[in-house]
């Protein structure tokens, strides 16, 4: 955000928000759009392939529950973002070109208009 605040040429005195400053640069947060993509696409390679990853991520964990509560699971993000069932993102994985913009809506559709 400093080299935005530089090139804007606004002094630290004048307490503008790091929003505005994107404003005046007509740009946008776009982290959260990114690790999004990332995840799906890194979920669609792993899940094309018959690999050890493939059985770790997909596969039920053998032994006994946790005894903390129940916490978020790192496929819980991608079903959420995807509004699929963990069954459903699997199948949508065979069809490349859908999972493609499958996964460019669901990293940056939902990030128009809103500030992360």
């Amino acid at each position: 955000m400093q080299g935005y605040r530089r090139a804007l040429r606004i002094p630290y005195t004048e307490h503008v928000s790091n929003a505005e400053v994107l404003d005046r640069m007509g740009q946008q947060r776009k982290l959260l759009g990114r690790i999004k993509e990332r995840k799906l696409k890194y979920f669609g390679h792993v899940t094309l392939h018959n690999s050890l990853e493939k059985d770790v991520m997909l596969g039920p964990m053998p032994g006994l529950r946790r005894q903390s509560g129940q916490r978020r699971q790192w496929l819980d993000d991608l079903c959420d973002w995807t509004d699929m069932s963990l069954t459903q993102l699997v199948k949508a994985v065979d069809d490349r070109i859908s999972y493609r913009k499958l996964v460019h809506t669901a990293s940056y559709a939902r990030l128009a208009g809103r500030v992360h």
